[in-house]
């Protein structure tokens, strides 16, 4: 069998276009959660690392 020929047990046309309507979910979701967690460190040592050593002299 060769790699370019299409495989039966592969996705049908319809299928293709219905999951590429859908969107990027899955993608998008997972770059909020990543800035989210970015965030919340940022937060994190601002709080707990730069606000306790106080103003710079």
């Amino acid at each position: 069998m060769d790699v370019n020929e299409p495989s039966s047990a592969g996705a049908s046309d319809e299928d293709v276009e219905r999951i590429i309507a859908a969107g990027p979910r899955g993608a998008i979701a997972l770059a909020g959660v990543a800035a989210l967690i970015v965030l919340a460190i940022w937060i994190g040592f601002y709080f707990l690392v730069f606000l306790p050593r106080g103003v710079i002299q």
